[in-house]
């Protein structure tokens, strides 16, 4: 469970990667280092895989970031614990892979390393700001927010 409070705006104008703080509080996760990786049993459990795997990652795993959408605010959040790394210009979401492309200042080309199911997607399928936070111990450190694309869809070009 999330609690969360972003301060800090007082107007509706924002510019992109502005920095800003938020307090939140997130449940911690039973990790069980005991077994082995297997197969996800349920494609809700499949965030690794599929289009997109083959690029580099922004996160390699997917436990080191959780989507959190605010249906009722129509506000987006990517929590994250470890630094990015690179400064982030925009972020792409592909609706035919199901997948965030992040383009990073000088033009690097990254997936975010996890696939947008099916209950988070109408949220994300619009062209909007996504806050990304990072987060240490279930506090905020930093965060900023990052404009998200919807990548058009390719034509398949055929000969008559």
């Amino acid at each position: 469970m999330i609690l969360l409070s972003v301060t800090g705006y007082t107007s509706p104008e924002r510019s992109n990667n502005e920095p800003f703080m938020a307090n939140l509080m997130m449940s911690d996760k039973e990790k069980n280092n005991s077994s082995a990786p297997s197969s996800p049993k349920s494609m809700g459990d499949d965030w690794g895989t599929g289009y997109g795997s083959g690029r580099s990652k922004l996160f390699e795993n997917p436990d080191d970031l959780d989507i959190f959408c605010d249906h009722k605010n129509g506000i987006n959040y990517i929590f994250h614990g470890p630094e990015l790394g690179c400064t982030i210009d925009h972020l792409e979401y592909d609706p035919d892979t199901c997948r965030i492309t992040v383009i990073t200042n000088d033009r690097q080309r990254l997936d975010l390393g996890v696939r947008i199911q099916w209950l988070v997607r109408p949220y994300i399928a619009k062209e909007q700001d996504l806050y990304i936070i990072r987060t240490e111990d279930g506090k905020s450190i930093d965060g900023v927010i990052v404009p998200l694309k919807i990548k058009a869809p390719q034509i398949t070009k055929t000969v008559n």
